[in-house]
């Protein structure tokens, strides 16, 4: 029996697009999630400081009970485990495929353009050109501020051509300071 595929990535791709598609998505709900979260937390806490002392107490004194209980159950409780995970490790594997199968798809999905839309972009291109404008600028006042105490150390060596970085670097500080 012979199948056919499009796909012109292997599977493990597709799959790596799909979860990255899938964190993307969860992480556009964060910041709803941390506002319902930080709503609730206050009285949350209030709940918890109350009842803590109550809790406790009563830890405290089912804990002996507890251990004997333990001690007296654990045997059994292991043999059940035993023949449970066989099961349990089979039933997990079919899970691991199918969720494998699943991403393997969301990622076909993603690299041929058919996602999910993503969210706009907040940023804009003024807002990431500044910054490196800046960042030119700051090198080169930094670099100015240095070059009069290297000619004051060097004054008794021959003068060095000045290289090509730092001709670039102090063009844009003196056009910065003459506008």
């Amino acid at each position: 029996m012979s199948t056919t595929t499009t796909n012109k990535m292997p599977a493990p791709v597709y799959a790596v697009a799909g979860a990255s598609d899938l964190a993307f998505q969860q992480l556009l709900k964060l910041p709803s999630v941390t506002a319902e979260l930080r709503d609730e937390s206050p009285g949350r806490v209030a709940e918890l400081r109350s009842e803590l002392p109550g809790r406790v107490a009563e830890l405290r004194s089912d804990f002996p009970a507890r251990v004997d209980r333990l001690r007296t159950e654990l045997p059994g409780r292991v043999a059940e485990l035993r023949a449970e995970i066989p099961a349990a490790v089979n039933t997990f594997m079919a899970e691991a495929v199918q969720v494998y199968a699943d991403l393997v798809k969301r990622g076909e999905k993603v690299v041929e353009g058919r996602g999910q839309r993503r969210a706009p972009s907040t940023r804009t291109s003024v807002a990431t050109k500044a910054p490196a404008k800046k960042a030119t600028a700051t090198k080169a006042t930094k670099a100015a501020k240095r070059a009069p105490a290297k000619a004051t150390a060097t004054a008794n060596t021959k003068p060095r051509k000045a290289t090509k970085t730092a001709k670039a670097t102090a063009k844009p500080a003196t056009k910065r300071t003459t506008t």
